[in-house]
């Protein structure tokens, strides 16, 4: 894959393994539009890695915020050649758990993103 000159989209890239994957993507020579919903992280990263990075506050789940990202990715450098889908969430609960199975609510969230 040609890192180099190139311009991706990581979602869930203000932290974690989108942060790290938006560090891998500049440090290859690319320039990377985080996406996410951790404004003040996204915002530090973005900082931390200068005129290579944009932050963009995304949330996956819904359409016109997903199609506003790739068009900020557009707007800030012209172009976009890959997306790296890393957002995700964590739910500190067991599938069944004593009382019962999780909320619904829970699991369709997670499967959305």
């Amino acid at each position: 894959m040609q890192v180099s000159d190139s311009v991706f989209l990581v979602t869930g890239g203000a932290s974690g393994l989108g942060g790290a994957t938006a560090r891998m993507l500049v440090a290859g020579g690319g320039k990377v539009v985080i996406a996410d919903l951790k404004e003040a992280e996204g915002n530090a990263l973005a900082a931390e890695l200068g005129a290579s990075a944009k932050f963009v506050r995304t949330d996956v789940t819904d359409e016109a915020s997903a199609k506003a990202a790739v068009a900020g990715a557009l707007d800030g450098f012209g172009r976009l050649h890959g997306i790296v889908n890393c957002a995700g969430i964590v739910h500190g609960e067991k599938v069944v758990g004593k009382e019962g199975p999780h909320a619904l609510a829970s699991f369709v969230r997670t499967i959305n993103i």
